[in-house]
């Protein structure tokens, strides 16, 4: 039997560590704002020549395989995503929350799907109409306060297994709909 630990989020993960600086001197960058990413599906990622162009003042940062991106605006629009391939010079706007997971305490993979249940994509964006902002926001802060039940890493493991091939057997689904329809 599986032991299921209550924790706080923060407990394992680390917010927003990296930081681009200008002084870095890249001749590029690969942007990927807040509005091209819907419930893991990327809509285009932003090639900026650096030599040719300004680089936008919120592309600032950097992530990681694995990274977690979770928009701190109007959580209940669904614009997160976990970084799975990740292309030279990658920037993501600050209007996202990077979250890093601690790999020895728990898989990234599971962390995000407890992000993106509906409960919690809910619970955050009733934290974010409380936000004293122009409009529904929330801060690193308040998803390093959320709690869940963690168990062991194999148990995580075989959840992850499910919940992928679930999601894929959905994708495939929806190709052979789409298909149809056409």
């Amino acid at each position: 039997m599986t032991e299921w630990q209550k924790i706080r989020l923060g407990e394992i993960v680390k917010t927003n560590q990296s930081t681009y600086s200008p002084k870095e001197n890249w001749k590029f960058v690969n942007y990927l704002d807040t509005g091209n990413i819907v419930m893991n599906k990327t809509d285009k990622i932003q090639y900026i020549d650096l030599a040719m162009e300004k680089l936008p003042s919120r592309a600032r940062r950097k992530v990681k395989k694995n990274s977690i991106l979770y928009s701190t605006v109007r959580p209940n629009q669904k614009h997160y995503g976990i970084v799975t391939e990740q292309p030279d010079n990658f920037l993501v706007s600050t209007g996202f929350t990077v979250i890093d997971v601690n790999h020895e305490m728990a898989i990234p993979e599971f962390v995000y799907y407890y992000l993106t249940k509906y409960e919690v994509t809910e619970q955050l964006q009733v934290i974010a109409e409380q936000s004293v902002s122009t409009y529904p926001s929330i801060k690193a802060s308040d998803i390093e306060n959320l709690e869940l039940l963690l168990p062991d890493i194999n148990t995580q493991r075989k959840i992850v297994s499910v919940l992928k091939s679930l999601n894929k057997k959905i994708e495939l689904n929806n190709v052979i709909n789409n298909n149809l329809a056409a």
